[in-house]
């Protein structure tokens, strides 16, 4: 985005950061002054910035103003205000908006997956060792293409398809498997969207269980998952048209890397390296939501 681009569609977070924090307990002036550090946030990851270069550019830059900031910042705010606003929050604003954008529409093609974000450090307590299947250029250059390991977090989330965006999400230590989540998000979205009778939920074979198949064909969902050739299932992928566009939650993982800079993770503790994700979605949200 230019920016004059950014300077209009950052006051839409400021907004609802803002809204968020009053609804919390927070006055005017605090909600205020706490919301501009959220959208200071996500001008960092859209403009790959780090904590000193982004209080240098809103220090002189017109968006500081428009944001409520002093003509000087200081840099050591940003990291006082993230320990102190803290990932819920941020959390919270993304949901807000995504439910915003979906209000009176329903969703007939979602899918799931899940995507690294290695640790910053080996010292990080709250990371785990876990595995990843590497990206197709990456398999070029290495002589196997099975799961790689690496140590760090993973994002897991659920994506409606036709949009390209993020709808229920869970940031978790990387030794979880990916089904373990389906549930809970599952649930948000039926919670928080409407879903359209006989949508379909596509999704790879880490998501082939009788469990889940069961529950979906419970919500009136048609289940596209590739079987994992476990027990008495051979593998197979589906031969539903509509199972191709499961790369649609692909893209997104790209984009939020290669964009966003997401995969480039500089915090250590599940807190932080989450508010350094939700700041990549909103981020997102604010140049992929048409």
């Amino acid at each position: 985005m230019n920016n004059a681009t950014i300077k209009y569609k950052i006051v839409e977070v400021l907004n609802y950061a803002a809204w968020y924090l009053q609804q919390t307990g927070h006055t005017h002036n605090q909600g205020r002054d706490a919301a501009k550090y959220v959208a200071a946030e996500v001008i960092k990851k859209e403009m790959h910035l780090t904590d000193r270069q982004l209080a240098e550019y809103l220090s002189k830059d017109e968006i500081g103003r428009i944001l409520g900031f002093k003509e000087k910042v200081c840099y050591s705010s940003f990291s006082v205000m993230r320990k102190r606003i803290g990932v819920e929050v941020y959390f919270n604003i993304y949901n807000k908006m995504i439910k915003e954008f979906f209000k009176g529409k329903q969703l007939n093609l979602i899918c799931q997956d899940s995507s690294d974000v290695p640790a910053f450090s080996s010292k990080d307590n709250d990371a785990k060792v876990g595995y990843r299947t590497p990206s197709k250029r990456e398999q070029q250059t290495l002589k196997s293409k099975a799961k790689a390991f690496f140590f760090g977090y993973k994002i897991h989330t659920i994506v409606e398809v036709t949009n390209e965006l993020p709808i229920a999400f869970i940031i978790a230590p990387a030794n979880s498997h990916d089904s373990k989540f389906f549930k809970i998000l599952f649930n948000r979205v039926k919670d928080n969207f409407t879903i359209q009778y006989m949508a379909k939920f596509l999704a790879d074979a880490a998501y082939h269980s009788t469990k889940i198949l069961w529950t979906l064909r419970e919500s009136n969902i048609i289940p596209v998952i590739a079987s994992n050739g476990r027990r008495q299932f051979k593998s197979e992928t589906p031969k539903d048209k509509d199972y191709g566009k499961r790369w649609a939650v692909e893209r997104v993982f790209s984009r939020l890397k290669e964009v966003f800079g997401m995969s480039k993770n500089r915090f250590i503790g599940i807190e932080k390296v989450g508010i350094h994700i939700i700041s990549c979605l909103i981020a997102y949200f604010l140049r992929y939501a048409k």
